[in-house]
């Protein structure tokens, strides 16, 4: 899928794409919810997911849909490489 034909997409279809072809990379927390983050295979590098959950419905959703990497460093100041 094209992140353009995803973005498209109803965001209660939009999760279940993700959900089910997306693969889970990391997770960073954001406030005290965690946001995870999906990659999913397109055009080129494909495009990375950002799915959450909504603290007022209690439910998961996606809650930003991106092909630039420069969102990916909120998710590396997290991670330690081994020596």
């Amino acid at each position: 899928m094209t992140f353009y034909a995803f973005r498209l997409l109803s965001p209660v279809m939009q999760l279940y794409w993700v959900i089910h072809h997306g693969t889970y990379l990391a997770q960073r927390w954001d406030n005290e919810s965690g946001v995870n983050l999906y990659h999913c295979a397109g055009d080129g590098r494909g495009f990375f997911v950002e799915v959450g959950i909504d603290d007022g419905r209690e439910q998961a959703v996606v809650l930003r849909s991106f092909v630039s990497s420069v969102p990916l460093e909120d998710y590396a100041q997290g991670m330690q490489m081994p020596e």
